[in-house]
């Protein structure tokens, strides 16, 4: 049964179709993330869900990819709000709202307008190598985001560079501007997680497929899964190299297969790594497989016995798929490496191998290559991750290790099926749970203390920041005359004009503007203040349809100062 706590609900979601959906032709990381963190909302007790959305389209595409997911079981009970973007007041209900990226800062400013300590903005980083992560990064620390904020970092190694990167840029505003304060908001480290119920596949099912890739019965197969990329994720020539040698130490009737499942960025990318393939790694049998397919992807984690990922890429944050093939129940050989560190136990779960960069301060070059515009992102990432080696000889042994001890392979394995289930969405839920009732309590805290914020400058109003362009402003001693010996068409034909009519609901109502072009009519000449006194509508409404009907002819107006 549905468990109903809308009384306390998890935050509602920000929906970008991008960052949930896992059906386009190139699935990033981050949106297998987005969308098995919406599964877990579906699969949660919390209903309603909200759904904070630009448009009625976007929120349409949401409802959509949330019934994919939506246990049969709540078909009928689990309801999805919708929020529109232009109403952010709503999202009081929900305690806040979660950003699936870290660029959180805009969703700040616009808050401020509705009241900064109504609710909570969480965001979320993935890769932080880029200058779109990076600005969004640095962006964090100096809007006015509160302690009752939060930027998720989903490993302990992302949370070491975003404070690296914070220590420096404090101590650039504290020699350029004096600053004496950093900025208070939460940097909790939380995981992504993994439903592991989705790798459990029959055994029968299983045979099939490998029967249907010539695996043998004593075959050692192992699995990449994930991009297909050289310079964005993980380097193939070095385990190229490593299974060849891994190869010569199995029984001449045991085959070694390579599984990799995943998907190329283009045609030249993928003949790339079918002729390194043959030229590295010819007595190693080779399989290729599309990755988007999730039925595919399911399978490749169930027929193989190791899984391994080598990655050596700086753009790397979690990693996901190791988890993954954990909870399939496969040992992992791993590089040690980012977020791979917080979820793979050495010898345990499987293997790390270890890898070797440069110290500190040895890539200048390719950052300022890449800051002016010399490399774009992917020369960027491919030049560094050239600067990244993998143990290939300590590789070779670890995987040597698995693949010819059956007793060995199965334990570790089981260790990493148990140790997934830390990993567990519903587990992971809990953790978002925690973090958001130590935010409600410091926006409560906040409220108590009746605490003010400053506001956006990002976000200007054009009438502040223009304000020397005009010959003068509109202001109360402003003489509003009627203009009756011009002839000018008429308002209602005016309004119909396409350059007119396309500012339909933002322009004035057209009722509104004849009432008070009647009054002043009438008058032949008054003050905007005595029309204010002789007229009930707003302040701000009165003076855009004074100006409306100035800019048209209508009326002229008079500075009086």
């Amino acid at each position: 049964m549905n468990k109903t706590i809308s009384d306390d609900p998890l935050w509602a979601l920000y929906y970008e179709n991008d960052a949930f959906t896992v059906s386009g032709e190139k699935i990033m990381g981050r949106q297998a993330a987005g969308n098995s963190m919406l599964k877990a909302y579906a699969k949660s007790g919390y209903n309603p869900i909200g759904a904070y959305a630009s448009n009625k389209d976007s929120f349409n595409s949401f409802v959509k990819e949330f019934k994919k997911v939506l246990p049969e079981k709540f078909s009928t009970d689990k309801n999805v709000e919708y929020i529109p973007w232009t109403k952010p007041s709503e999202l009081m209900k929900y305690g806040g709202v979660f950003y699936p990226a870290p660029d959180i800062d805009k969703l700040v400013d616009q808050r401020y307008f509705f009241g900064s300590n109504n609710y909570s903005i969480v965001g979320i980083t993935h890769t932080t190598a880029s200058q779109g992560a990076i600005n969004s990064i640095l962006s964090c620390y100096t809007s006015p985001l509160a302690p009752w904020d939060a930027l998720i970092c989903t490993s302990n190694s992302v949370k070491n560079s975003i404070n690296t990167i914070y220590d420096q840029y404090y101590d650039v505003l504290k020699k350029r501007l004096g600053a004496t304060k950093k900025p208070d908001f939460e940097i909790p480290v939380i995981p992504l997680g993994v439903h592991n119920e989705d790798y459990q596949v029959d055994s029968k099912e299983i045979q099939n497929k490998r029967d249907s890739l010539d695996i043998g019965k004593d075959d050692i197969v192992i699995l990449f899964l994930g991009r297909l990329s050289f310079h964005a994720k993980a380097h193939h020539v070095p385990m190229y190299i490593a299974l060849e040698e891994v190869s010569k130490n199995l029984p001449k009737d045991v085959n070694l297969h390579l599984i990799q499942t995943g998907w190329f960025p283009n045609n030249s990318v993928e003949e790339m790594y079918k002729v390194d393939a043959k030229r590295i790694s010819p007595s190693v049998r080779m399989h290729f497989l599309d990755g988007r397919d999730q039925e595919i992807k399911k399978l490749s984690y169930a027929v193989a016995d190791i899984f391994i990922s080598l990655v050596d890429n700086f753009q790397e944050t979690f990693g996901l798929t190791p988890l993954e093939g954990m909870a399939a129940g496969l040992p992992v050989v791993v590089s040690d490496w980012d977020g791979y560190k917080d979820t793979v136990r050495n010898e345990i779960d499987g293997f790390t191998v270890n890898t070797t960069t440069m110290k500190p301060g040895s890539g200048f070059e390719y950052a300022l290559r890449y800051n002016f515009g010399v490399d774009n992102y992917d020369h960027y990432i491919g030049r560094t991750s050239q600067t990244v080696s993998v143990d290939i000889k300590d590789c070779i042994k670890k995987i040597t290790l698995l693949a010819t001890n059956k007793e060995l392979r199965l334990k570790l394995g089981l260790n990493a099926k148990k140790r997934a289930k830390d990993f567990e969405w519903d587990k992971i839920l809990k953790k978002y749970k925690n973090l958001k009732d130590l935010l409600d309590n410091k926006r409560k805290i906040s409220i108590d203390n009746k605490e003010t914020f400053i506001p956006p400058v990002r976000i200007q109003d054009p009438h502040t920041f223009f304000n020397d362009y005009a010959s003068f402003n509109l202001n109360d001693n402003t003489i509003i005359n009627f203009n009756g010996e011009m002839k000018i068409i008429g308002i209602d034909e005016l309004y119909q004009f396409s350059s007119i009519s396309y500012l339909d609901g933002i322009a004035p109502d057209i009722a509104l503007i004849k009432d008070v072009f009647s009054k002043i009519k009438n008058t032949k000449a008054i003050s905007f203040k005595k029309l204010m006194l002789n007229i009930d509508i707003d302040y701000l409404l009165l003076s855009r349809i004074i100006l409306w009907l100035s800019k048209y002819g209508f009326i002229s107006l008079e500075d009086e100062k």
